[in-house]
């Protein structure tokens, strides 16, 4: 062989070799590529899985968030308009079960004393009363209210870590940056377990609960209230009366002193044997007229109850009444009664005692207004499902100026000493009650009317009868 081609084949087979080591390098270096390329790929399928994971995260606090928003909304809404402490509790217990697990709760008081705690509702359990009291007796309590910071506590009846550990969870009650009291609550819940938002949570119903707390006091606040001014409402009435009663002590003297004279005659008379059967009968009717006018009197006068009590009263039998305990002062004043009552006016729901004051106080006014005597006019009627009570004297009147101001407290145009000022102001208010109003016609010089207009709810009688 030619040197030549032994040459040009070494060549051909370094070729070769060199052509095989270059293909191996390029597996090579796309094998490198292509597990570089997984890893990245693989990284950044971590990086997406990861956001995806923080978005469910993000997207199940934010529903969680909305959840304790709607459950704050919903105990604000009950506590705006509870009227009883058992709602209130009811519903700040079942919003806090819906935070931790819940054994027993209760919200205590604590006063300024700090040596019992008071709880929220009766019902409270013989256990989470001792156990307040231990620990108040502890400082737990105290340092509670002084820091205002939600604390667990151990329940030492039970066993911390094991299965049945039991802590008490103590959260202060804050109103206007003052703690009023704690709500305690006892729960299974371990104490490691407690996150802050969840302390910070039950802190926030806590202080829910104390408005309403708040707003129970102010109810029972207004409550006492209103019973004091019923009871100086009943005992300026039954004041009313009894200087009413004493400016016709003397007409009512006369009305019982006539029967009695008549009485004393006839006894006599009855000594002697004259006419035995005729006397017996005057002496019985006389003993009946003092009777009658005795049981107007006590019925009138009786003490005025704190309470309105309704009954069915007969409108025209209630005038006539107290007619019968003014009729002699009437007559001596030279005052003539013109009574037109209707016949038709249906039972009234109301109280007799009541408007038998509202009568006697106008019919006072009255007398007043004729000084030398004149005509009280008494109408009734129903018109339009209400009686209409008419009283319409020919008296002095009263002046234009002062029709605006005879309804107002301790107003009187009548010479001091014999007037308070508070006849009209009460019967009015008497009207009032019942559902009606008053209204009043007046000329200077002469006469005046008062018309109490009193609706009726329904003409059926109670207890087949009429007060």
């Amino acid at each position: 062989m030619k040197k030549d081609e032994m040459i040009g084949q070494e060549i051909k087979k370094d070729d070769q070799k060199l052509g095989g080591q270059n293909a191996a390098d390029a597996i090579e270096r796309f094998m490198e590529t292509r597990e570089s390329y997984i890893r990245a790929l693989e990284t950044t399928i971590q990086v997406l899985k990861g956001k995806v994971d923080l978005h469910e995260r993000t997207e199940t606090s934010i529903k969680q968030s909305l959840d304790e928003m709607v459950a704050m909304q919903r105990l604000a809404n009950t506590i705006s308009i509870a009227t009883d402490p058992v709602s209130v509790f009811d519903s700040l217990l079942e919003l806090t079960r819906q935070v931790i697990p819940v054994e027993e709760s209760m919200l205590f008081e604590v006063g300024d004393s700090r040596s019992r705690t008071k709880p929220f509702l009766q019902t409270c359990s013989d256990y989470m009363i001792t156990a307040s009291q231990h620990l108040l007796e502890e400082g737990i309590l105290d340092w509670v209210i002084e820091q205002k910071k939600t604390t667990v506590v151990p329940d030492l009846n039970t066993s911390v870590g094991e299965a049945g550990e039991r802590n008490f969870v103590v959260v202060p009650v804050v109103l206007r940056n003052e703690a009023i009291g704690v709500y305690i609550i006892r729960t299974e819940k371990v104490r490691r377990a407690f996150s802050d938002h969840e302390l910070a949570l039950l802190g926030i119903l806590a202080n829910q609960a104390a408005i309403a707390m708040e707003n129970l006091r102010n109810i029972d606040r207004l409550v006492k209230a209103a019973d004091e001014l019923k009871k100086s409402q009943a005992q300026m009435l039954q004041a009313a009366k009894l200087a009413s009663l004493g400016e016709l002590a003397g007409g009512i003297a006369h009305e019982i002193n006539n029967p009695l004279q008549i009485l004393l005659g006839h006894i006599a008379l009855l000594q002697q044997g004259k006419d035995m059967e005729h006397r017996v009968e005057i002496i019985r009717n006389q003993v009946q007229r003092i009777a009658q006018i005795t049981r107007q009197l006590v019925s009138f006068s009786r003490s005025v109850p704190e309470e309105l009590e309704h009954e069915l009263v007969n409108v025209n039998w209630a005038v006539n009444e107290i007619i019968a305990l003014v009729d002699y002062q009437f007559k001596n004043r030279g005052i003539e009664f013109d009574l037109r009552f209707s016949e038709e006016i249906p039972p009234l729901d109301s109280n007799k005692n009541y408007l038998q004051q509202a009568f006697l106080n106008l019919l006072i006014n009255a007398k007043d207004a004729m000084p030398s005597g004149g005509k009280m006019l008494i109408a009734t009627e129903f018109v339009n499902g209400k009686i209409q009570i008419r009283f319409t004297d020919s008296g002095t009147g009263i002046k234009k100026e002062n029709l605006t101001k005879i309804f107002e407290p301790f107003f009187t145009t009548k010479e001091p000493g014999r007037g308070t000022g508070l006849g009209l102001p009460i019967t009015r208010g008497i009207v009032r009650k019942f559902g009606g109003d008053m209204k009043v016609d007046s000329v200077e010089g002469r006469g005046t009317t008062f018309t109490m207009v009193l609706p009726v709810k329904g003409v059926e009688t109670r207890n087949g009868g009429i007060k």
